[in-house]
């Protein structure tokens, strides 16, 4: 499926789902890397992945969000990195068939970068590119950068990507006041992201559908370049000292007019999202067309 030619001739696409909340409900236990099942558990992997064909995801987004040298350094799995990232593209493609595009996850590694951190950006880039390059060397074209708050590194990151040829989603995550946590407005984000060569930026985590219309929609006004969506299943909310996301998923699905009217061309969902959210967005956009 080429998913960028799909957009630019108007189509409205979806993107699947949480991945965590799927794999907490196949097992995973509070603590262990996700990206690590790639290997162990390859078959509970790639069953969220058809879960989110079967209901019409047109892209699936690998488990790799946190597959660079840093995160897993924190598991003591950094030698894995290559086996890791590489099968991770592999199981979503298989998963994919023909019946969808592959995008493979890349967040930011955890640091601060100069000079509010010790993170230098030769480091940052050797970093992302190592990941990227076993993710290309998966069968992937198309990386995902998301959930990343500092402008400065998702640009990093985006550079990586386009030095190794790949086609570049590039998300951040907004907050209060339409702004990631380091700052960064809609319209800084979109119009940086732009220039540095993102065939599709947009935001994704950390709010609700009805808080990120409103920067998408400031993100329409700065670019023309295509927009992608991908909200909460609500705003997080603490139950019995567990994160709990409430809102259901005909919920979600009632702001997807107001995205698509904002100019998004790609929408899906992020934390606490299930395929049932998919499956409500998909609908949804069929009654639009």
């Amino acid at each position: 499926m080429d998913w960028l030619r799909a957009i630019s001739e108007g189509a409205i696409l979806v993107s699947d789902g949480a991945m965590g909340t799927m794999l907490q409900s196949l097992g995973l236990e509070a603590g262990q890397c996700p990206e690590l099942w790639n290997l162990t558990h390859p078959e509970k992997v790639q069953q969220v992945h058809r879960a989110y064909v079967e209901v019409g995801a047109q892209l699936l987004t690998t488990n790799t969000f946190g597959g660079n040298r840093v995160r897993l350094a924190g598991h003591g799995l950094e030698a894995q990195l290559a086996e890791i990232n590489r099968r991770a593209v592999e199981i979503a493609r298989e998963a994919a068939g023909d019946r969808a595009a592959v995008m493979a996850s890349v967040g930011p590694t955890g640091l601060l970068m100069e000079p509010l951190g010790d993170l230098s950006e030769e480091q940052a880039f050797d970093i992302f590119s190592e990941q990227i390059k076993a993710i290309r060397d998966g069968g992937a074209d198309t990386v995902i950068l998301e959930t990343f708050m500092a402008l400065e590194e998702i640009v990093v990151a985006l550079r990586a990507a386009k030095s190794l040829g790949m086609k570049v989603i590039a998300s951040m995550s907004f907050g209060a006041g339409e702004r990631t946590m380091m700052g960064v407005t809609p319209e800084q984000a979109a119009t940086t992201l732009m220039q540095e060569g993102a065939q599709v930026v947009g935001a994704n985590c950390s709010t609700g559908a009805q808080e990120m219309v409103p920067v998408i929609r400031r993100m329409r006004e700065a670019v023309s370049i295509p927009l992608i969506a991908q909200p909460n299943a609500g705003m997080p909310v603490l139950v019995e000292g567990k994160t709990t996301y409430t809102q259901k998923p005909e919920e979600m699905a009632q702001f997807t007019p107001q995205f698509v009217q904002a100019g998004a061309n790609i929408v899906g969902s992020c934390c606490g999202s299930t395929p049932e959210f998919t499956r409500a967005i998909v609908a949804t956009i069929a009654r639009l067309r």
